[in-house]
């Protein structure tokens, strides 16, 4: 996945087995090739699903820009130690290491979310759990939301 690229795909959910694998949709899977994945923590209690690749480029400038910054560092070793490259099988399947599962406090079932450049993998309770998101009022308020994040991160770069 060397260019960024996942189409949206709504929510897809699935079940973990007792191996703690679970299926990646296939759409998702596809894009990852012969690149080894990365699980990430992510800044809504989720995991994020990336390449290595993507990884370096989200992660990297804290090792580079603020490496003396002792508060920065602090936390990119957590996010770090929470941070491993995971198992997959030809059947479209990742192993969710048993420290993250229970770190991220997933049971049985995962909820998939494609973004740009990674992928966002939620407990399915902390997701069922989300205030509404469907509905015209609510669809309209988060894009009125976002837009209005979206003028402030770039006022401010």
């Amino acid at each position: 996945m060397s260019v960024a690229g996942f189409s949206p795909i709504g929510a897809q959910r699935y079940t973990l087995d007792d191996k703690n694998r679970v299926r990646v949709p296939a759409e998702i899977f596809a894009k990852f090739s012969d690149e080894d994945i990365v699980l990430a923590p992510g800044v809504q209690g989720t995991l994020n699903m990336m390449t290595k690749e993507t990884y370096f480029k989200k992660l990297g400038f804290l090792a580079e820009s603020e490496y003396l910054n002792a508060d920065v560092q602090r936390e990119y070793t957590s996010v770090s130690a929470l941070s491993t490259v995971v198992e997959r099988d030809t059947q479209n399947r990742i192993v969710i290491p048993k420290e993250i599962k229970n770190a991220y406090e997933i049971k049985k079932e995962v909820v998939f979310i494609a973004k740009y450049d990674f992928v966002e993998i939620w407990p399915a309770e902390k997701f069922d759990g989300r205030p509404a998101i469907f509905g015209s009022d609510a669809i309209s308020m988060a894009m009125k939301n976002l837009g209005e994040l979206l003028k402030k991160s770039r006022a401010e770069q």
